[in-house]
């Protein structure tokens, strides 16, 4: 087993967040630059500034998403490198992993290190005074007939992090020969149910959606009954993640070589985005990360 000291990667303030074409530009560097041996294992906490929905690699944001809304609404549109869902990234804190199989003896295989880390972000979690647990998983609820995509909270998958059988932490995971990615979304708010509101339906079929996911799904607010102080929770929560773990780790930054790949990966996406919603970038936008209004 290869013994590195795992980076805490600091690239912006979560609360305040960043692109989504910026956040996934990062994690695909640092993914290639692991499966490359030039990286080392990395931890990375994050924000979203616009609000921003994330697609699975091979959903068709063409055909399941309703455009016209997502302008309307300020949103961004990124395709993420893992599988998955939909995701509205809004009041929200995301994770991402990133090692080499051999890192660490967990991240062997698919099933264990996602079991690991999920436990890892049910214990950091436990500071916020939460008793949650990690389910066995169960498939997505849709109304009958309804061929749109489903968004991610709809369902859990063995070892996600539930809050009394409703998913708090939405997780995936890609892995390439020499790396892995995971991916995770823990909700705050219930502004995450406007990803609804962007999908390809009439009234009848969102409202069936809408009641889906707020019965599969629980934001911290509500599973701890109050207003919870977002700059709290973000403060440190790398730190606390990374000792869950259990790995030996250091604060770091981006090297020249990945800011570089950064730079190329987020162009491409920017002008990815930009075709697809059919406007300049910047024009019609809003600073959403907070809560619906």
């Amino acid at each position: 087993m290869i013994s590195m000291p795992w980076r805490l990667l600091e690239t912006g303030n979560p609360v305040s967040g960043q692109s989504g074409a910026l956040n996934m530009a990062i994690d695909e560097a640092i993914l290639s630059g692991i499966e490359a041996g030039r990286s080392p294992p990395t931890l990375r906490v994050y924000g979203w500034s616009p609000a921003c929905i994330s697609l699975g690699h091979s959903q068709s944001a063409e055909r399941e998403l309703d455009f016209d809304r997502v302008r309307e609404l300020g949103y961004d549109v990124v395709v993420r490198p893992t599988g998955g869902r939909a995701v509205l990234h809004i009041n929200e804190l995301t994770y991402s992993i990133l090692a080499a199989p051999d890192s660490e003896s967990w991240c062997a295989t698919q099933a264990e290190s996602y079991r690991v880390i999920s436990q890892a972000v049910a214990q950091a979690l436990a500071a916020e005074g939460l008793g949650v647990t990690l389910d066995r998983g169960y498939p997505a609820e849709k109304p009958q007939a309804l061929r749109a995509m489903t968004p991610c909270f709809s369902s859990t998958a063995r070892s996600e992090v539930v809050w009394r059988d409703r998913k708090l932490v939405g997780s995936a995971q890609r892995r390439l020969r020499g790396a892995f990615l995971q991916h995770g979304s823990i909700l705050v708010s219930r502004a995450h149910r406007g990803m609804v509101d962007c999908l390809k339906l009439d009234a009848e079929k969102r409202a069936g959606y809408l009641e889906i996911l707020d019965r599969n799904a629980v934001c911290l607010e509500e599973a701890l009954g109050r207003a919870l102080d977002w700059t709290e929770l973000a403060k440190g929560f790398e730190a606390r993640l990374a000792e869950a773990l259990g790995v030996e780790w250091k604060a770091g930054e981006l090297s020249g070589e990945e800011e570089g790949r950064v730079a190329e990966l987020r162009a491409e996406k920017i002008g990815r985005m930009d075709l697809l919603m059919g406007i300049t970038r910047g024009v019609g936008r809003a600073v959403s990360h907070g809560k619906l209004p």
